[in-house]
């Protein structure tokens, strides 16, 4: 079983492509001139060929920073509660891991944590070997990849100072000190994450794939002589910023309640 071309140029992306986020004041554009266009197959929406899905408990290509894994299994949990309200049934993701030890045991693992590199024909391999394992010993007809990524971000220079990245704003977070100085250099990259979905049948075809913002994950300390960027205390605890990057992510495949 091959990867379609489509496939490979989706980990293509992920995997070395997609570091890009809002530009310098995006023109004045805002968040919607950042958001990523999804790509939907109405067949997703048949739930005699597609209503049984298990959620990976890897990402459809390099591993997320640990900063960000620590919080893969409650925004996965989210997003299992929107397939479910949606009409999908959740299958027990040990399923998945199973036939992902499978093609591991088979071919290797793709990603190697010391070179931080991925081998996309070892990865084409145990894919293949999971969705075989998996329609021969489950009812799973699709599986859905929720890939927390990192990416550079800017804010603007002037005016609100606004950052804008796959379809959302965020404006920049400070601790300490007593404000921002005129002088400050605000043309640096800072960190962000953002979800990206994936869905594959079992026969490694894409069926969707969509993305959204989340949240900016660095803070401006105020506190020493010169103002830097700092990886903030907390990640990921703002519910609403959760909410509107995985209504990004799903639409148009599953719109919010």
């Amino acid at each position: 079983m091959r990867l379609t071309a489509l496939l490979v140029s989706a980990l293509l992306l992920i995997t070395g492509c997609s570091s890009g986020g809002g530009g310098i004041g995006d023109g004045g554009s805002g968040a919607a001139a950042t958001r990523i266009k999804s790509e939907y197959d109405p067949r997703l929406a048949d739930k005699a060929q597609f209503g049984r899905l298990v959620i990976a408990h890897i990402n459809l290509g390099k591993p997320s920073r640990a900063y960000l894994a620590e919080h893969e299994e409650r925004i996965d949990a989210l997003v299992a509660d929107r397939l479910r309200a949606a009409g999908y049934q959740l299958q027990p993701g040990t399923e998945f891991e199973q036939a992902w030890r499978e093609g591991v045991r088979k071919w290797g693992e793709p990603y190697n944590p010391t070179t931080g590199k991925l081998n996309l024909q070892a990865l084409q391999y145990v894919l293949a070997e999971a969705v075989t394992w998996l329609a021969a010993n489950t009812q799973v007809q699709g599986v859905v990849f929720t890939n927390l990524e990192e990416q550079q971000v800017y804010f603007n220079p002037s005016g609100n100072h606004m950052a804008y990245f796959m379809g959302v704003g965020r404006k920049p977070a400070t601790r300490g000190g007593e404000g921002i100085t005129g002088d400050f250099n605000w043309v640096q990259g800072v960190d962000a994450v953002s979800i990206n979905i994936k869905v594959l049948d079992l026969k490694l075809q894409q069926l969707f794939s969509g993305a959204g913002g989340i949240e900016v994950t660095e803070t401006l300390d105020l506190k020493g002589s010169t103002p830097r960027w700092m990886r903030s205390k907390k990640i990921l605890d703002n519910e609403d910023f959760i909410e509107e990057g995985i209504n990004l992510a799903l639409d148009p495949w599953i719109k919010p309640d």
